[in-house]
């Protein structure tokens, strides 16, 4: 077994594709067909799926590593695995997430709700908070459970990970509070802010008004007794953080109250917004003798009861 495991892969094709329906194997399922370089039909008998593999086998493909290639092969196995008890919602309720995207990035087979404006809440599922798959229409009528219900048990879900989050608070220049958001599964760090508990464990450090800013799914920072002008030098930061991400969100800077949502001010970057790296003209809209969040207003006129699905 151990010349198998050191030599084998140098008389295999593709150790890729070998190592993976080895995988399969482990889990009792099978390749029923290969549809392309990167995608396979997958069945254990009772469900079929498909699973795509192409990111894996190009990481693998980049480093040659056999430690990469065995953590690779697990987290595939682990998909394989989530996907086989996605079959029933008592089997895969524990997967689900909630995303929150930009409006214009959502399709219409994905289950989604509105959140603010520009923004949507979409229903995911993930067998690790790293690779994620969004739900359906189909999976929900073999299920035959409400849409509420799904969005309900994702919040739970989501709750639970703002609970283990890491939440850093620091003082900026003009004596500006700010928190900072650290959890293990930063594709999900900005999702955070659609939680039913996440104004409560803001408020117990910076009370029930505040400012958050998401430029991307993977950053959010929450920020209190911001004043106009520093608010503007913000937006340069917003602006650069939004053109590089891999998953851009938004430059608006949202206003928590107890009550509702509102854009409270918006950093404009100009037609082609999806070009990284050319010069945008910012614009701002917060009130110009704004001193904190309690003065902050909405200009878009744009509110979100975030009750509602």
């Amino acid at each position: 077994m151990k010349l198998a495991k050191k030599f084998g892969g140098l008389f295999c094709r593709d150790k890729f594709e070998a190592e993976f329906r080895n995988a399969l194997k482990r889990r009792q399922f099978n390749i029923v067909s290969k549809q392309d370089e990167g995608s396979y039909e997958v069945s254990n008998g009772t469900v079929m799926f498909t699973v795509d593999v192409s990111e894996a086998r190009a990481a693998y493909e980049k480093s040659r590593s056999d430690e990469e290639l065995d953590m690779l092969i697990n987290r595939l196995e682990h998909d394989c695995l989530t996907k086989g008890r996605m079959v029933s919602f008592t089997n895969g309720q524990e997967f689900l997430r909630l995303l929150i995207m930009r409006k214009k990035d959502v399709t219409a087979d994905m289950i989604s709700s509105d959140f603010v404006e520009g923004l949507k809440k979409v229903a995911v599922y993930t067998p690790d908070d790293e690779i994620i798959h969004f739900l359906d229409e189909d999976t929900l009528k073999k299920w035959g459970v409400p849409r509420e219900v799904v969005f309900s048990v994702a919040d739970r879900n989501m709750c639970r990970i703002l609970s283990k989050a890491e939440i850093n608070e620091e003082t900026l220049c003009e004596n500006i509070k700010a928190l900072e958001f650290k959890i293990s599964s930063p594709a999900f760090c900005s999702s955070l802010i659609m939680c039913n508990e996440f104004r409560t464990a803001v408020y117990e450090k910076l009370g029930s008004k505040f400012l958050v800013v998401a430029p991307s799914r993977e950053n959010l920072l929450v920020l209190k007794n911001i004043t106009n002008n520093i608010l503007e030098g913000l937006g340069t930061v917003i602006l650069s953080e939004y053109r590089k991400a891999k998953n851009p969100l938004t430059t608006d800077v949202l206003l928590f109250t107890p009550q509702e949502i509102q854009v409270a001010g918006r950093f404009s970057i100009g037609r082609g917004d999806d070009i990284r790296g050319s010069e945008q003209n910012i614009e701002q809209h917060t009130e110009t003798d704004a001193q904190d969040t309690e003065n902050v207003e909405n200009t878009e006129n744009s509110k979100s009861d975030t009750g509602k699905e």
